[in-house]
């Protein structure tokens, strides 16, 4: 069975998901069409990668029979109205991280993947990657001994985004949601997926981002943070996030693991490095879209399940609230 694949957004994310369908061996996936709000962008995105069908018209594309999965790549806050309408249409769906902007919103479209028993999964790729995975299985076969403590990166050193990234009715967020959301879900799937049971957080806003990248009319969004998370196998997991800063603490989902018997990192924070366009490279978004067709079709749970995403948003909200409460006072 092909899976017939539509993309929302044409975008650098929806740009990286039809690059991983033609790259996925064996996953038969066929992009058949592309929407989004300004039709010459769709237009041009779908002559530049060769796909037949563009529209406008994302709410009729969803609930067409010639398409069996949704991918949405847009704007943050479009995620839960295109999901939800996709999936009461029958239609699987891969959304891109965050899932949503509200915990209520996903867990909204969990409850609307169960209803219509369809594939709801999540762009938590770095899953999917193999030095991560290597980690993972190390762990897992107790080399580490018993883990204590990682410690992770999501940070964009010298540069990040402008437009609706830094807008916060589209975004839900700055640098926690769009960058510190993936090095948590990192350390979370390194540990075998324990459950939070404690998040504190501290977060900064506006010291390193140009005021010419801020959405115009809003405050800064946040743009440097430390999350903090207790697990509930014992282990706690350090996070660090921004936007726009000067130094680069560890590549983006990079993760040292401290245990009883050992330690390791994911990455070796010495040179050669890879790339950018090679560290968040087509193979893991291939394999992450791979999986999700197999579960198209076998009615299988991906690795990037529904239930991940909603973990990792719920670890991101209690992170901002975190942050936002008064401090204690000192004796």
């Amino acid at each position: 069975m092909t899976v017939r694949m539509a993309v929302l957004g044409y975008g650098w994310a929806a740009n990286r998901h039809v690059l991983a369908a033609r790259a996925a061996a064996g996953a038969e996936v066929d992009v058949v069409a592309v929407a989004g709000h300004h039709g010459e962008r769709a237009a041009a995105f779908a002559e530049r990668h060769g796909i037949a069908r563009w529209t406008e018209d994302w709410a009729t594309l969803v609930t067409d029979p010639a398409v069996d999965l949704v991918v949405v790549a847009t704007p943050n806050a479009l995620h839960h109205p295109q999901a939800a309408a996709a999936l009461d249409a029958g239609r699987h769906v891969l959304v891109d991280k965050p899932v949503t902007v509200t915990v209520a919103d996903a867990e909204d479209l969990c409850a609307r993947a169960e209803r219509s028993g369809t594939v709801l999964a999540v762009g938590h790729m770095w899953r999917y990657r193999d030095e991560v995975i290597a980690v993972r299985d190390r762990i897992a076969a107790g080399d580490l001994g018993r883990i204590v403590r990682t410690h992770g990166w999501g940070v964009h050193a010298g540069w990040g985004p402008s437009g609706w990234f830094t807008d916060p009715a589209l975004a839900g967020g700055g640098a926690l949601i769009d960058m510190g959301i993936h090095a948590l879900d990192t350390a979370r799937f390194l540990l075998g997926d324990p459950q939070p049971v404690r998040v504190q957080a501290s977060i900064g806003r506006g010291a390193f981002t140009p005021a010419e990248a801020r959405a115009p009319g809003h405050d800064p969004l946040d743009d440097d943070g430390v999350v903090t998370v207790d697990w509930d196998d014992g282990s706690r997991s350090v996070v660090e996030f921004g936007w726009w800063q000067p130094h680069l603490g560890g590549l983006e989902a990079d993760t040292v693991v401290l245990g009883t018997a050992g330690a390791t990192r994911i990455w070796s924070p010495e040179p050669p490095l890879p790339a950018a366009e090679q560290h968040c490279s087509v193979p893991m978004y291939a394999a992450q879209l791979a999986d999700v067709a197999r579960c198209v079709r076998t009615g299988g749970t991906p690795r990037a399940s529904a239930a991940v995403g909603l973990t990792a948003l719920r670890i991101v909200d209690a992170a901002y609230r975190a942050a936002a409460a008064p401090p204690r006072s000192t004796p």
